[in-house]
């Protein structure tokens, strides 16, 4: 990660189990989007590589972690001012009912 970032290249890691992440490669992510973690090892690994040598940061955000509801997630980018955002995607649902009809096509049609 670290040489991929030194060249610009753009590295998307996720997990369900955080203990299988590298320290380092922890250490060099810019955006960060975290959900509610439910272990306390799994909080205190995430968020030391999150906040660094900030204690004041790293007990805000283990709070903030644990009382994240379902879909929320804290977004962090470490070139932003704020130091960490609430995030909740909106629904990614569809009322589509499956394969059209012949006839749906031709009306459905452009041209």
């Amino acid at each position: 990660m670290k040489q991929a970032r030194a060249f610009g290249v753009g590295v998307v890691i996720a997990t369900q189990n955080p203990m299988d992440l590298d320290y380092r490669a922890l250490g060099n992510a810019g955006v960060w989007c975290l959900r509610r973690l439910q272990t306390d090892a799994d909080r205190a690994r995430v968020i030391d590589g999150l906040a660094g040598n900030d204690a004041t940061l790293a007990r805000s955000l283990n709070a903030t972690v644990q009382r994240l509801l379902p879909r929320w997630f804290v977004l962090r980018d470490v070139h932003a001012e704020t130091r960490a955002a609430l995030l909740q995607p909106p629904w990614a649902m569809s009322w589509m009912r499956g394969p059209l009809t012949r006839g749906e096509l031709k009306r459905a049609r452009v041209g």
